[in-house]
């Protein structure tokens, strides 16, 4: 047998131990699949994204078909979709998507949107598209028992461009859809049309001045502070607790604000122009579960005078509150039932309140809104405030912190707005929720 002898040079050791080679060539046929693992991470994180977006988008469809009230089957799965692509960042994200909403014979409205995106590292191993897909369903879910009073600004301002016209049809609107067009009885409405006073009927024991032991029908100011930032009942022996007005010589108690040219009231005729709230039917309302009369008062109103946002809220919490002279309303808390308040006004606060000191002004009453709005909240009321037209900041941000929470606060400048937000008050008040 022939024995070959090994070469042991250095130069031949070298080139037989030289692993470069091998690394490239093992290193090129890794990188692909090491492409498409990396870069697969890439494309799964932006099919999350659009995953995300399409379920956020299809959500806020649903639910927006299901609060469209007054609208066909039809308008409102087209104002639903609509509402899609207005919340889908198609351009952003790469990828366009439509969705198929439908609603069923038993109400159900249920919806499904597919997209495909484009993948970029993915291609590389056949995977051209990642298809995308979110289905969702909702029901409204009805409001059984509830208390709700509607706090209306009726200042002169109100008569302006069809305003307080387009705040009657909302709160009409509002006001079908709580109680399925009137046949659930089990939710009372209230009202307090207010403007720079508020006209109602009280037991005369609450009146300054006034015979106890009977009723008294007129218009009045707010109590004296700080039982005008309370719910408490007013005490017989104690002026300062009760209601009414009394001559306060040189006194005016607004400031003006271009709401109406025509009221003017004498320094000692307290009561002068209150005969002015009762020709356009400005009268407090209790809670009532007659709903077709809450409309008839509602489709009946018109617009008067200044404006005093503090006193509407004042009246509207002793409308809801368990204790007299009003005591239609259940105790704050009670299980399953929901107790509201919806304050709207389109403007500053023009007449003055009471305040520390025995002093009257409107920063006063200024302050008393912001004190009872917080006084209310505790007690477990739902505040809903709609800022309509209204161009003062102050009052906005004061609105805004009324609200039990951001999403109960409405920004409504135009009349059509207006009505979306009160669509969009009666899905919230009804608990809207998603079932899938």
């Amino acid at each position: 047998m022939t024995h070959r002898k090994i070469n042991t040079s250095p130069l031949y050791r070298r080139f037989i131990g030289d692993r470069r080679g091998v690394t490239a060539i093992l290193f090129a046929i890794l990188l692909i699949p090491l492409l498409a693992m990396v870069g697969g991470a890439i494309d799964f994180s932006r099919a999350f994204i659009v995953k995300t977006r399409l379920q956020s988008s299809l959500d806020a469809a649903i639910l927006a078909t299901a609060a469209a009230a007054g609208l066909t089957d039809a308008e409102r799965i087209a104002y639903g979709e609509s509402i899609f692509q207005a919340n889908y960042p198609a351009s952003e994200l790469g990828t366009v998507a439509q969705a198929v909403i439908t609603i069923t014979a038993d109400g159900r409205i249920t919806g499904s949107v597919s997209a495909d995106l484009s993948t970029t590292f993915l291609n590389v191993i056949g995977i051209g598209n990642l298809t995308i897909n979110s289905t969702n369903e909702a029901t409204l879910a009805t409001l059984a028992n509830g208390e709700i009073v509607l706090v209306l600004d009726y200042s002169g301002s109100m008569g302006w461009n069809g305003k307080y016209q387009a705040m009657r049809d909302a709160s009409i609107t509002l006001i079908n859809t709580l109680t399925q067009d009137g046949g659930n009885i089990n939710i009372k409405f209230g009202l307090v049309p207010f403007s720079k006073h508020v006209y109602g009927t009280i037991e005369s024991d609450y009146i300054v001045n006034e015979v106890p032991g009977g009723m008294w029908t007129n218009c009045t100011m707010d109590r004296k502070w700080p039982y005008n930032i309370e719910d408490s009942t007013p005490v017989t022996a104690n002026d300062d607790t009760k209601w009414g007005m009394t001559c306060v010589a040189g006194d005016d108690d607004e400031v003006d604000d271009d709401d109406d040219d025509d009221d003017e009231e004498e320094a000692c005729s307290p009561y002068a122009d209150c005969f002015n709230y009762t020709s356009r039917n400005l009268i407090m309302s209790p809670l009532t579960s007659n709903h077709a009369a809450t409309i008839s008062q509602l489709q009946s109103m018109t617009p008067y005078s200044y404006t005093h946002i503090s006193l509407g809220l004042a009246f509207g919490w002793h409308l809801i509150a368990p204790n007299s002279p009003w005591q239609e309303g259940v105790a704050y808390n009670t299980d399953n039932v929901l107790k509201a308040i919806i304050l709207l006004t389109d403007g500053r606060q023009t007449a003055k309140g009471w305040g520390p000191g025995n002093s009257s002004s409107v920063s006063n009453a200024e302050s008393n809104l912001e004190d009872m709005c917080q006084a209310i909240k505790d007690t477990g009321v739902l505040m809903v405030t709609v800022a309509f037209d209204l161009n003062d900041t102050a009052t906005e941000n004061r609105l805004r912190n009324c609200a039990t929470s951001p999403a109960f606060f409405f920004d409504a400048n135009t009349n059509a707005s207006l009505a979306a937000a009160f669509e969009a008050i009666a899905a919230q008040i009804a608990k809207l929720t998603l079932t899938k």
